[in-house]
């Protein structure tokens, strides 16, 4: 099996369970999954170390069939936070779609102007300040792979929100006399 020289860095990036999307820093890793069969070849080499590389809508990611109790706890609390965070950022008046940039400052000073988004913001982190709460939420987007910084202030939507998406739209929540509604 003749697997690509960025093998190491690619099975780095995805085994801390952050993804490599095409329109981030990592493009370039992106391109290198992608291009011809290096994509199957990775996909059954990484098979071996008990992850599975998964491909989404221009975002690769690792998946694990088998994970202790405690691992999907700590999985399904972070992503109920991340359900909050993007009903906030759907609140706002740009919504996060890829390529999207928000400024940490515009973003704190619509959360000044709109009270349920301010609402929204306070739930969401502890901080003092708006613009440090703002950063914060930023901050575990980008660590999250979401996200990606490109300067003190500003932050790119990456095609990995896509996961958050298409995760959060299978959600559904029973209602008390056993009706489906959807979330």
């Amino acid at each position: 099996m003749n697997i690509p020289k960025q093998t190491p860095e690619i099975f780095s990036i995805l085994s801390k369970g952050n993804f490599i999307s095409s329109n981030g820093s990592r493009g370039k890793l992106f391109d290198v999954i992608n291009f011809e069969d290096n994509f199957q070849i990775l996909k059954e080499f990484f098979a071996h170390t008990g992850y599975h590389l998964e491909k989404g809508h221009n975002y690769f990611y690792f998946s694990q069939q088998e994970e202790t109790n405690t691992i999907m706890e700590k999985k399904l609390e972070q992503f109920a936070y991340y359900i909050d965070v993007m009903d906030f950022f759907s609140s706002m008046d740009v919504k996060p779609v890829v390529g999207t940039r928000y400024r940490v400052t515009q973003i704190a000073e619509e959360c000044y102007a709109n009270e349920r988004l301010k609402q929204k913001l306070f739930a969401l982190s502890r901080r003092e300040k708006m613009v440090d709460k703002v950063g914060e939420i930023a901050n575990d987007l980008t660590a999250g792979g979401f996200f990606e910084q490109e300067d003190e202030d500003t932050y790119k939507v990456m095609d990995a929100i896509h996961y958050l998406e298409q995760v959060i739209s299978l959600i559904t929540i029973e209602e008390e006399d056993g009706e489906q509604a959807d979330s």
